[in-house]
C-alpha cells in the first residue's frame, strides 16, 4: 500500500512539474520592438530565424526537423538552448518563430 502511495505522489509531482513548465512556456513575454532590438548587432538582425537556426544549433548538434516538436515544446527547447547556448533574445524569437512557422 506504501508503495502505491508514494508511485501516486510521483506521479503527481511530475503531472504538475510538466503542467507549470508548459504554461510558463506558452506564456509571450510582451516587449516593445524599440527595447528587444537595443544593443542586438545588425547582422543578427538582419538573419533570418531559419538562418540563425541552422547557423547556432549546427555548432553543437545535428538540427531537428521543425515538425519533430510541438509549438510549446519548441518554447522549452530554444528557451534552454538561449541559456545554455548564449543566444540573444532576438536570436532566440527569430528561431522559435521559425520552428512554429515550419512545424
Amino acid at each position: 500500500m506504501k508503495d502505491i502511495n508514494k508511485i501516486l505522489l510521483l506521479m503527481s509531482v511530475v503531472a504538475f512539474t510538466a503542467i507549470v513548465f508548459t504554461q510558463c512556456a506558452s506564456q509571450q513575454n510582451v516587449i516593445s520592438a524599440g527595447s528587444a532590438t537595443k544593443g542586438v548587432p545588425e547582422y543578427v538582425l538582419q538573419k533570418s530565424g531559419a538562418q540563425l537556426w541552422a547557423e547556432s544549433c549546427i555548432r553543437c548538434h545535428n538540427t531537428a526537423s521543425p515538425a519533430t516538436f510541438s509549438d510549446v515544446q519548441w518554447d522549452v527547447a530554444v528557451k534552454h538552448m538561449e541559456i545554455r547556448a548564449q543566444l540573444t533574445r532576438v536570436e532566440a524569437e527569430k528561431v522559435v518563430e521559425f520552428l512554429k512557422s515550419a512545424n
